[in-house]
């Protein structure tokens, strides 16, 4: 890997100079923001009992959607429409350090973007002073698991440009995996809820990639080992499937 660190800065550095780098956050944040100011005013019109921070951070999952085809799309799939692949793989850089590259500097730029909207209560908190506005427990475990599951939204990205040369098709792809864990993970916990009573293996696995419960959990301050080796263990897998992918069509 020693060539790692000279094509993450590389990769990062094409990321803080394009334009488009910019447009993404700013709309991100403007989305984040509105969500933020709807938690609010809803919380100061019928006080609830989750904290404004865990209604916030439970939301995050709403740009996910957008955010992460959108950093990703481009990174392999743009290199190998251009023909710069198979440059790239004539010299001494593996498969597995353009992969890692990858990854790591699309995972930086999505964790520093959700990290930058603690400003949001940092601020309210300025202006209103109320333990409830910034709870430090709810936040810790809110945007800890905002970073651990980003190793696998992310690496569904890195995975799907390494699959095709159109950025299109990969980030279509990104989204259909993403839209499939989050929403479809929520759908099959209901579904194993009424019907798997019986096959309790099933119903643990079902329950134990449901994003929703993990994302309540965390934000409550509840940590648990297994969102950790399924995330984690789930980012490997796709990344090593990816760095197949472009061993197979190099």
């Amino acid at each position: 890997m020693k060539h790692f660190f000279t094509l993450l800065k590389h990769e990062l550095r094409g990321i803080l100079l394009s334009p488009s780098t910019y447009l993404a956050s700013f709309f991100f944040l403007i989305v984040m923001g509105f969500i933020y100011q709807v938690v609010l005013e809803g919380y100061n019109k019928n006080p609830q009992e989750m904290l404004p921070s865990n209604i916030f951070l439970n939301a995050f999952f709403i740009p996910v959607f957008f955010l992460v085809p959108l950093l990703t799309m481009r990174s392999i799939a743009e290199e190998r429409r251009m023909g710069l692949m198979d440059s790239l793989l004539t010299t001494p850089i593996t498969s597995i350090e353009l992969v890692a590259s990858k990854f790591a500097a699309a995972y930086l730029l999505y964790s520093s973007l959700y990290l930058l909207t603690l400003a949001y209560p940092v601020i309210t908190y300025h202006f209103f002073p109320d333990d409830r506005i910034l709870d430090q427990a709810s936040l810790i475990g809110g945007y800890s698991f905002i970073c651990l599951s980003g190793l696998l939204f992310v690496s569904f990205g890195i995975f799907a440009s390494s699959l095709t040369r159109s950025q299109l098709v990969a980030g279509i792809f990104c989204f259909s995996m993403l839209f499939g864990l989050i929403l479809g993970g929520n759908s099959l916990n209901d579904f194993a809820t009424v019907h798997l009573d019986k096959f309790s293996m099933l119903r643990l696995f079902v329950e134990n990639i449901h994003v929703y419960e993990h994302v309540e959990d965390f934000s409550r301050g509840v940590l648990d080992t297994r969102p950790f080796v399924f995330y984690i263990s789930g980012a490997l897998l796709m990344l090593s499937m990816a760095v197949l992918a472009v061993d197979h069509k190099h």
